[in-house]
């Protein structure tokens, strides 16, 4: 170390050496939300060992028409997305999710692996203790990462929240999917009067809000089609329907003004137009401008619909008035004696759908409360002729939810109820199940093998085969209209010549899965059928829920 003597040098080299500590210590800076991690608990049995998805056959809905089959699964949405970043990573177009908001009063606990719900000394941690943002942000953030990997390139996941964490939920979705893909935050009103008793500060909040994050830049909201309303055609133009606009500019100034002439009068008109002077003089050329028969009249132009039909109308992000109480009383009507408080409303959910889907996208909610998500769906495809959109359900069973509200509404929403006509559409249903011994980092030959085994059905769901047509020891087929997914799951392969002429005799592309201890799956039985596609289990399944493993626990 130099040593300075004087006064000033040393005083100089002191700020030099400051300078050099903020230059680094900038470097290193994060701008984002900072809590207190809570790690999450679950059953110990859960904690130590490995998910699958199960289905529940008797529970299906199979309806005789050409509707999309749409999935329900029952569990802890934290394991089925685990389940789900294997089936349908990169698939998923739409996420829709109504999560609890944290207000003390919605039921939202979480389960702390460190002290549970309450203090070290045994009293209970208060609702509304400064703990519950730490304990609602964690849990958010364990879920939100898992949705992330399955938007695909074009995906959009929208989250509905309201005051009590839009603020942390913002920063905490900035950090996730990136400031860059934020899309929008819109803004509807759930109530259309301040009613009631009216609040110390005489200000009643009516809105609730929906963040949306794109997963890139390709993501583009659908737009309001364009109505015929205010167009006609009284001079019979052979362009078709027309309407007049404003061609004046609002922005320029009188220096900026130039004439243009009517062609068949000769009357001049100055001003500060919308249009260049060579546009404009294009315009009158193909007869796009209405001159007035007076010379103190104003220049139109004439808009045609049939420049405007393929274009539909940007939507604004505040929504207006959506009223729940006719939500409420249609699951009266359903669900009898059941009840569910504050479901979302059905026509807040089908203009959100009908503004973020096509006719043929992959829609999740892992918070499926009600059902009103997948309602949602059946509806617009119902309503559309191409309508093709398939939606996969996540709740677990606290308080009977599943049993009692979702599973019981989709199914008379299916087959129709009080003279209303059913939607059609079929269902599968599944839940988790957990196999092995040991948790992924631990996973020994014997957990690779009792994963493969029950790996059929995850298996189906990523090819989106969900029709189980034949099972024995060794394998299962499955199958939609257009490919099979074969899966031979015995590491034993005594009957893998009876797996290779049953996958042979199949009329349409098959998926090929065989159990393989490598990455790699060797089977020259089908090097010469192009439509067979082999892959191998269990490893890439371990390998994905490996990755989560490692996120979630910060390894």
């Amino acid at each position: 170390m130099v040593k300075h003597t004087d006064p000033k040098e040393q005083e100089i080299y002191k700020l030099k050496k400051e300078l050099e500590r903020l230059k680094k210590a900038v470097k290193k800076q994060k701008y984002g939300l900072v809590w207190l991690d809570v790690p999450e608990a679950f059953e110990d049995d859960v904690e130590n060992k490995l998910p699958i998805l199960k289905e529940v056959p008797k529970l299906a809905i199979k309806s005789k028409d050409d509707k999309p089959t749409h999935i329900l699964i029952e569990g802890d949405n934290y394991h089925v997305l685990t389940c789900l970043n294997y089936t349908h990573k990169g698939k998923v177009d739409v996420i829709y999710i109504d999560p609890p908001y944290n207000t003390g009063s919605d039921g939202f606990r979480y389960k702390d692996k460190r002290i549970l719900d309450k203090f070290p000394d045994g009293t209970e941690v208060p609702k509304d203790h400064p703990f519950r943002h730490s304990y609602w942000l964690s849990f958010m953030r364990k879920r939100l990462e898992l949705a992330r990997e399955l938007l695909s390139e074009k995906g959009v996941i929208c989250i509905s929240i309201d005051d009590n964490e839009f603020a942390q939920l913002k920063l905490l979705c900035d950090e996730i999917f990136g400031e860059k893909n934020f899309v929008d935050c819109i803004s509807w009103e759930k109530k259309s009067s301040a009613k009631g008793v009216p609040p110390k500060n005489m200000l009643v909040n009516v809105h609730e809000y929906i963040l949306i994050y794109q997963s890139s830049h390709r993501f583009s909201f659908v737009g309001e089609p364009r109505s015929v309303d205010g167009f006609s055609n009284p001079d019979d133009d052979p362009r078709g329907l027309w309407r007049n606009t404003n061609i004046k500019s609002t922005t320029k100034s009188k220096s900026q003004a130039f004439s243009i002439s009517d062609p068949e009068s000769g009357n001049i008109f100055t001003d500060a137009w919308a249009y260049s002077e060579k546009e404009l003089q294009r315009l009158i050329g193909e007869k796009y401008l209405i001159f007035p028969k007076s010379k103190s009249g104003q220049v139109r132009k004439k808009e045609f619909y049939s420049e405007f039909k393929n274009a539909n109308i940007p939507i604004k992000s505040s929504w207006g008035l959506f009223d729940n109480q006719k939500n409420t009383e249609m699951l009266k009507r359903l669900l009898g004696d059941i009840v569910f408080l504050n479901p979302k409303p059905m026509d807040l959910l089908v203009y959100l759908l009908k503004s973020v889907t096509n006719e043929n996208s992959i829609i999740l909610d892992f918070f499926a409360g009600s059902g009103t998500t997948l309602h949602s769906t059946m509806k617009i495809n119902g309503e559309e002729k191409n309508g093709n959109r398939q939606c996969i359900l996540v709740t677990n069973n606290e308080g009977k939810i599943m049993d009692e509200v979702c599973y019981p509404r989709i199914k008379k929403v299916i087959s129709g109820y009080e003279g209303q006509e059913g939607l059609g559409g079929s269902i599968k249903y599944y839940q988790t199940e957990f196999v092995g011994k040991n948790n992924i980092l631990s996973a020994d030959d014997q957990d690779k093998v009792e994963l493969a085994h029950h790996a059929g059905e995850l298996l189906a769901l990523a090819e989106n085969t969900l029709d189980q047509v034949e099972k024995n020891d060794h394998f299962q087929i499955f199958e939609n209209k257009e490919q099979y997914t074969a899966v031979y799951f015995q590491e034993q392969f005594e009957k893998f010549s009876d797996f290779v002429d049953a996958v042979l005799s199949l009329k349409k592309p098959v998926s090929v899965y065989v159990f393989s201890w490598e990455k790699e799956a060797f089977v020259e039985e089908f090097e010469d059928s192009r439509d067979i596609m082999i892959k191998t289990i269990p490893q890439p399944i371990l390998e994905i829920y490996k990755q989560i493993y490692n996120l979630s626990t910060g390894l």
